[in-house]
């Protein structure tokens, strides 16, 4: 795989900018996620990028599109959101099924949150969750076996 983060790191610092002065975060658990997603942006914005690239393989692959749409882009809405917060589960999920470990707090406490019991979540991020819970992870296996 070609070097992903090296390139739209600076990218990804600008957006996360954008996120935090433009957000429309009106209640307690939006500003909750809309916080954890600002410090997860700058947490990809300032890391090891080949680090990254190796740890985020199987999600660049296959949520790229999405996540670059994103970040060249002035959404802030809660759509963008739901992107960012769906991309960063995902990416949390193959850490843990690579790495037995999702080494980032930020990543590591998204994780936590999304997955207890404790919140309702859009039929969008339910349906990803979903997936990158229980199907993701025997995809990454597959994809690290067939190395």
């Amino acid at each position: 795989m070609e070097p992903y983060f090296s390139k739209i790191q600076p990218d990804i610092l600008i957006y996360k900018d954008k996120l935090c002065s433009n957000n429309v975060a009106i209640d307690k658990t939006n500003r909750m996620f809309v916080n954890l997603l600002v410090n997860i942006l700058g947490y990809f914005a300032t890391e090891d990028a080949e680090k990254l690239d190796i740890q985020c393989e199987y999600n660049l692959l296959t949520m790229r599109k999405e996540f670059e749409s994103l970040i060249y882009s002035d959404k802030v809405d809660e759509k963008a959101e739901s992107i960012l917060i769906t991309f960063f589960l995902r990416i949390a999920k193959e850490m843990e099924v690579k790495y037995q470990t999702i080494e980032n707090e930020y990543l590591k406490e998204l994780y936590t949150i999304m997955t207890s019991k404790d919140f309702k979540y859009p039929d969008y991020i339910g349906s990803q969750k979903s997936f990158a819970l229980d199907k993701m992870p025997e995809n990454i296996k597959r994809m690290e076996y067939l190395k």
